[in-house]
């Protein structure tokens, strides 16, 4: 038989929880209304798991993501989450320290401050969380936050970290990686460019 697939699930990371979007409503979705007010049906998770197989990024009209592509046996997963911020600082802090053969499991957080809400992601791997590379205490030579001045507002810039942690992950990541053909059958989840 012959064949092409190339499909996956798309995840996204919103308010510390791994969100599945779908078309139509499904026995465990909620109802909500998007940023640009269209209804969308979600199942909510907690982790996703799977060896990681590439991690890309990609710009649309609502911004530029990573791309995190898991396999899990036939599952093709792709998580995507915000380029900058601190889904995308965790994530890639923490993964020079992953065991790129091994499953990995991605957790969400979402710390709430007063108004502030801190997002993170928490790789975990044998029961464990796997701690970040780069530290306060070993920086190594990763470049600091700068403050800007934005519309006359001071603002903290992380344009120079995010580059140089992308850099990164193209020379030393991205060569270990093993990508995983598609199993055929394998699932999609809808609306994959959608703002949440």
């Amino acid at each position: 038989m012959l064949g092409n697939n190339n499909t996956s699930i798309y995840l996204a990371v919103a308010d510390g929880k791994i969100v599945r979007r779908f078309k139509e409503p499904t026995a465990q979705s909620k109802e909500r209304i998007t940023k640009t007010g269209k209804v969308a049906h979600e199942e909510f998770y907690d982790f996703v798991e799977g060896t990681l197989v590439d991690v890309s990024t990609r710009e649309n009209e609502y911004g530029k993501f990573w791309m995190v592509s898991l396999a899990d046996g036939p599952a093709r997963y792709i998580l995507q989450f915000q380029y900058s911020g601190g889904n995308a600082s965790s994530f890639l802090k923490s993964l020079p320290n992953a065991d790129l053969a091994k499953p990995i499991r991605f957790v969400p957080r979402q710390q709430v401050d007063g108004d502030k809400k801190r997002s993170s992601i928490v790789l975990v791997q044998g029961d464990k969380a796997l701690r970040w590379y780069w530290t306060k205490e070993t920086p190594r030579d990763l470049p600091n936050l700068s403050k800007v001045k934005i519309k006359g507002k001071e603002q903290w810039d992380d344009s120079d970290m995010m580059d140089y942690l992308e850099d990164y992950l193209n020379k030393n990541i991205k060569p270990k990686l093993q990508p995983q053909p598609l199993a055929f059958g394998a699932e999609t989840s809808d609306e994959s460019d959608v703002p949440f």
